[in-house]
């Protein structure tokens, strides 16, 4: 089995933080979207300004101590879990032009609890590791097709490029899975779209697709992923130019994530469809920070094979705008 959960935390965080929203999902400023934590926005940042944000996912997945480990190896082969992670990830986005904006973003991930056990022919094999690192880079660009009263429609892509670190090996000098590691080891494409539109003065919606495309190395191709969202957000500050600013929303997001292959083999205990329900606050100090605070619930996990599932997340997001 492969840790799915630590690759979809991750990659969770880097889909919702490194596709830089305008501002990135903490707030769209002043007479734009409200947005939730993981949809990506339709809108783009104005020529000359830019957006930087500093994010931390905390991650807690459902716990095995190393009884229940070894157990689950004896009934599948192969087991592994990790009990919770850190993930710090650091983005920012440049407005080029009215409806094209570039953006980068690049993460460190900090596992805790990670344990691997395989059972062949009865010889138990037992790992355990505190996988770190720095995780992969991605740089996308959003250029905006549709503006005005219909809404803001924009078309996303971008690179990942394989920077993470991918060496990291348990206790025993086994390597983790490069869907364990911090860093996959691997390219990929992400494209999408984003939209957003004004409800009323205060209700935003915005919704999103994204699926990214993971290439394959060393004969093993990290399974593919597709992301579709969904917010609303309402301002409880009746005006857009009082500060402090506060802002509710509830936010549902589907990951959808196919399963990796090794030469050419599909892993049966890989591959995951996840949605999962967010409510979120905001808080916009001033016209350049903002504080997002929203916890993420799995309400819908189906996982192939043997996995340990997602018990919850918590996202905590400082936006700064200049």
């Amino acid at each position: 089995m492969r840790l799915r959960p630590l690759f979809v935390a991750a990659i969770t965080a880097c889909a919702a933080t490194l596709f830089p929203l305008p501002p990135v999902r903490a707030n769209h400023g002043p007479g734009a979207s409200g947005g939730g934590s993981a949809t990506i926005s339709g809108e783009v940042l104005k020529p000359g300004h830019f957006e930087i944000e500093l994010r931390e996912d905390y991650s807690q997945f459902q716990h095995f101590d190393r009884n229940a480990a070894i157990a689950r190896a004896m009934q599948g082969g192969d087991f592994d879990a990790l009990d919770h992670g850190f993930f710090t990830t650091l983005s920012g986005a440049y407005g080029i032009t009215e409806d094209l904006q570039v953006g980068a973003g690049i993460g460190y991930f900090i596992g805790n609890d990670f344990q691997s056990v395989s059972d062949d022919n009865g010889a138990i094999a037992f790992g355990k590791a505190n996988p770190t690192g720095f995780t992969d880079l991605v740089v996308t660009g959003k250029y905006r097709v549709l503006s005005g009263q219909p809404g803001n429609l924009s078309l996303i892509a971008g690179v990942v490029f394989p920077t993470g670190r991918n060496d990291f090996r348990l206790d025993n000098s086994e390597p983790l899975s490069p869907t364990d590691q911090p860093g996959t080891g691997r390219w990929g494409v992400p494209f999408g779209l984003g939209y957003s539109r004004f409800l009323t003065p205060q209700l935003t919606v915005d919704a999103s697709v994204l699926y990214t495309y993971r290439f394959e190395s060393d004969g093993f191709k990290v399974g593919d992923r597709f992301d579709a969202g969904v917010a609303l957000a309402y301002r409880l500050t009746p005006s857009i130019k009082t500060f402090p600013q506060y802002a509710v929303f509830a936010e549902l997001n589907n990951v959808y994530l196919s399963q990796d292959q090794n030469h050419g083999q599909r892993d049966p205990n890989s591959g995951s469809d996840t949605l999962y329900v967010t409510p979120g606050v905001r808080v916009r100090f001033s016209p350049a920070v903002a504080l997002t605070v929203a916890p993420s619930i799995p309400i819908f996990e189906n996982l192939n094979g043997d996995q340990g599932r997602v018990d919850f997340k918590v996202a905590v997001a400082l936006s700064l705008s200049f």
